[in-house]
């Protein structure tokens, strides 16, 4: 199925195979993409989870064309910005989580990438030690969101 097809309750997580963590706060940010994103092929594999815990994994991405009119392409290439793809997902529908698999889904992106989570002048295992409690407190998947601030990197 088509992402487009989908009745998303966002915000949406998106967990990447290496476990990194993607916010989507609707539909136009999660089908577009900046090229080097598209080169990388960074959604490929990628679970998407909406505020529902339902669930969905990304089967492939197609390319549609550039996001925005003519002039505006042109604006962001003179303000040196990376261009924008519209894209396509194809997705494979996947059995609903929990809150609770969720928040260990983010707690594991923490660990994995402790470098984006921390100030680069503090020792960083209070910090993750701090950031997955409250995690592991939230009460919904909102909550989660709202604690992470997720990035969809639309810029690269």
């Amino acid at each position: 199925m088509d992402a487009g097809e989908v009745d998303f309750r966002f915000p949406v997580m998106g967990i990447t195979s290496d476990r990194d963590l993607w916010g989507f706060p609707d539909l136009d940010r999660l089908t577009k993409c900046g090229p080097q994103t598209l080169k990388d092929n960074d959604h490929s594999s990628m679970e998407l989870i909406d505020l529902e815990g339902q669930r969905w994994r990304v089967l492939s991405v197609k390319r549609l064309g550039p996001v925005g009119s003519l002039w505006q392409q042109i604006l962001q290439r003179l303000l040196y910005a990376s261009p924008q793809s519209r894209i396509a997902l194809e997705l494979e529908s996947l059995t609903p989580v929990s809150l609770d698999e969720v928040k260990a889904r983010a707690c594991a992106g923490l660990d994995a990438f402790p470098g984006y989570w921390c100030a680069d002048d503090v020792e960083p295992e209070p910090e993750l030690s701090e950031r997955k409690a409250a995690l592991k407190a939230a009460t919904s998947i909102q909550g989660l969101h709202d604690l992470l601030e997720l990035d969809t990197f639309e810029a690269y």
